[in-house]
């Protein structure tokens, strides 16, 4: 038994942080969350993430997709624009916000699913300074990384102590759903509004 959980801490290891990386490199969070828990030592014997390569690896592979995508729309405007004709209605909304809070939108945008890969498209189409958005988009990827790695992490070290604490086979399976399950929900009522 300790083999097993010792080949797949060593997988994890290996596998874990390229996951992340090409998870991030798409905008997903997901990813994070679940390598921030991990690395927390919420599994006893998986300990083999760390938080900080995670943090980066993670802000690094969300800057460089975002980056990707805006320069994609701003020299492949044609090409870009045949794979969004559905989204006409979240490109529109994207440009009013993008006039509205102007740089902040490049932060504000890494945290709303659903629009989170449009933003960097209309900002590639419009005359947004590249220069400014490559910088903007490099801070904003760092904080992203620290504020959804550092929650996450936390996040496995209180489910740790509650485990511990009360020491039921049973609790964390329900804790862990009522938290998929609040983060569903959470999203859901974000994304109406979209």
């Amino acid at each position: 038994m300790e083999s097993i959980l010792e080949t797949l801490s060593q997988s994890i290891g290996i596998w874990g942080y390229v996951v992340l990386f090409f998870y991030s490199f798409g905008g997903g969070l997901v990813a994070l969350v679940a390598a921030g828990i991990l690395s927390s030592g919420v599994i006893e014997n998986i300990n083999s993430l760390n938080i900080y390569i995670c943090i980066f690896i993670a802000s690094v592979a969300n800057f460089i997709g975002s980056s990707l995508l805006f320069f994609m729309s701003r020299y492949q405007k044609k090409e870009v624009m045949k794979y969004f004709r559905s989204h006409r209605r979240k490109i529109a909304l994207s440009h009013i916000w993008i006039k509205k809070y102007s740089y902040l939108i490049i932060f504000i945008h890494k945290y709303l699913y659903g629009i989170k890969t449009i933003i960097p498209l209309v900002i590639g189409f419009s005359k947004f300074d590249r220069n400014k958005f490559l910088i903007y988009n490099f801070t904003a990827s760092f904080i992203w990384g620290a504020i959804v790695g550092g929650v996450s992490y936390i996040m496995g070290d209180f489910i740790r102590k509650i485990y511990n604490q009360y020491a039921n086979p049973y609790i964390l399976p329900v804790i862990t759903i009522t938290m998929v399950i609040l983060i569903i929900l959470f999203v859901n009522k974000i994304t109406k509004k979209l």
